[in-house]
């Protein structure tokens, strides 16, 4: 530095120098030898800061704040990172995995208390998660005193888990987190649900870089979203689909807009006379090149990316509107529409059913919502007033899918059903197995005993609509009376089969 205010000095004694002939000199050159000489001052600072070194090269501890995340203070990516590379390089045959938490549709969260509170609610998360994870010390990497957890950013977390001789540990370690973090919590007497989903990736198997083996285990984490796969562990396959999963993704946001969605519809009977009381609607994609893709081909997707609602909004008013056609053709029937969790979630949903019954002049009852088992069983106390007030708007509410899941009685009781859905998987066949006879006789008893309309999907063959039957199965649905077909064409459909019951 020392020549350089050498310049400095050099350059401000010019236009001393030169006052001595202020009459040779014009006032021009005074002012350009000062902006040159504050020019070349500025420089100079800018070139020392340039050259001063920094305290992580110098071996200095950088602040606390560039290496912790600000929102739950533990630390951050960059720390996560030194912490992967000191371990590996320590341990010739070290066995790493990296455990990558994701807190699931936390952007419910968001929408409903606004970003501040979120932000409260991500901090305390984080603490629950980092002091089940202090449990497990004894195998985690991270050298930070007191954090066990690296908060990579948004609703991420990442634990380092030392595998060496016990292959399954990472994965242990994952379940129990995600068991022991579900609880609500409690803001301001409200309590907060969520759920945590893990995705893991190993060290050497699956990559020797950080990042690398950070986006193989979000690839593991989202395909246990996509598909509710058990194994949290990466798979050499998944990079393989992603890009196929990418592309779909973006298509699936264009498929409404440009007309790809189609519904088709599957009567459903009353047993004893064939009479034709309802339809499902089903959704279908047309896709442009993998052509018509059934619902859980795309409807996973559609959760991962918030499109759920707006495409049961579509299919709602699709719906409403043939009923209100129908109508008008003297054609009484019902007809169901499948709802999904996400669905039950959304505070406007009861009333944009409301809007939509009342614009087409649509009695409620002739609309019938399916739930899976799973929707009320995710998160059934944040569900429950939604199914009231669905109900207390005179809509019928099915329980879809009934027998595959573990909803258990209490549950059933405390839900405003008015049917239960046999899952065709007990149904086919039954007229060959006396073990499916029975299962399906005991969900029907127990049904009836609840006081629930019992329908059977599935029916194939006319001996199982006969037994079910006799069982006191009211209604059914299957191939035996329709397949498929699309819902534009259920007018047509209705009046024909309507002509032939009477003998026409």
């Amino acid at each position: 530095m020392r020549w350089s205010f050498v310049v400095v000095a050099s350059l401000c004694a010019v236009p001393a120098a030169a006052a001595t002939q202020a009459d040779a000199l014009p006032w021009w050159v005074f002012a350009a030898f000062i902006g040159l000489s504050l020019l070349c001052v500025f420089i100079i600072i800018l070139w020392w800061r340039a050259r001063r070194p920094s305290p992580v090269a110098a071996g200095h501890e950088p602040p606390f704040h560039l290496l912790h995340d600000d929102i739950s203070g533990l630390p951050n990516k960059w720390l996560a990172k030194q912490d992967f590379r000191t371990f590996i390089s320590s341990r010739p045959q070290a066995q790493l995995a990296l455990v990558l938490v994701k807190i699931d549709q936390f952007e419910r969260v968001n929408q409903l208390l606004g970003y501040s509170h979120a932000n409260l609610v991500l901090s305390q998360i984080a603490r629950r998660l980092n002091q089940a994870a202090a449990a497990h010390q004894g195998i985690l990497a991270l050298s930070s005193a007191d954090a066990y957890v690296a908060h990579l950013g948004g609703v991420d977390f990442l634990l380092l888990v030392d595998q060496q001789g016990k292959q399954h540990q990472a994965g242990y370690l994952a379940h129990q987190l995600e068991q022991q973090i579900a609880e609500p919590l409690l803001l301001r007497g409200c309590a907060v649900d969520y759920r945590i989903l893990a995705g893991i990736s190993l060290y050497p198997q699956h990559g020797q870089d950080f990042s690398e083996l950070v986006e193989k285990a979000h690839l593991a984490l989202q395909q246990r979203l996509l598909s509710g796969a058990d194994s949290p562990v990466y798979q050499n396959e998944m990079s393989a689909t992603t890009p196929d999963r990418l592309a779909m993704m973006a298509q699936l946001q264009q498929a409404i807009a440009s007309q790809q969605l189609q519904l088709d519809v599957q009567p459903q009977v009353l047993l004893p006379d064939r009479q034709v009381v309802a339809a499902e609607v089903l959704l279908r994609w047309a896709h442009p090149e993998q052509g018509l893709l059934a619902p859980k081909q795309f409807i996973p997707l559609a959760e991962q990316m918030g499109l759920m609602f707006p495409l049961t909004c579509w299919v709602l008013q699709q719906t409403i509107q043939m009923l209100a056609t129908l109508q008008k053709e003297g054609i009484l029937l019902q007809l169901a529409v499948n709802i999904s969790s996400s669905d039950l979630l959304q505070i406007e949903l009861a009333e944009h059913i409301q809007q939509l019954l009342t614009k087409h002049q649509v009695k409620p009852g002739q609309l019938i919502l399916e739930l899976k088992e799973e929707a009320l069983m995710t998160e059934p106390q944040a569900v429950l007033p939604m199914l009231q007030r669905l109900r207390a708007l005179g809509l019928v509410l099915v329980l879809d899918d009934f027998g595959t899941g573990y909803t258990s009685l209490g549950m059933l009781r405390e839900f405003p059903l008015q049917q239960v859905k046999i899952d065709a998987q007990f149904i086919s066949g039954m007229h060959k197995s006396d073990a499916q006879v029975a299962i399906t006789g005991a969900i029907i008893d127990l049904a009836k005993n609840l006081r629930l309309d019992v329908v059977a999907e599935g029916v194939e063959e006319q001996p199982t609509a006969e037994k079910l039957a006799r069982m006191g199965c009211i209604r059914a649905q299957g191939f035996l009376f329709s397949q498929p077909f699309a819902l534009a064409g259920l007018p047509a459909w209705m009046r024909q089969h309507q002509f032939n019951q009477n003998g026409g």
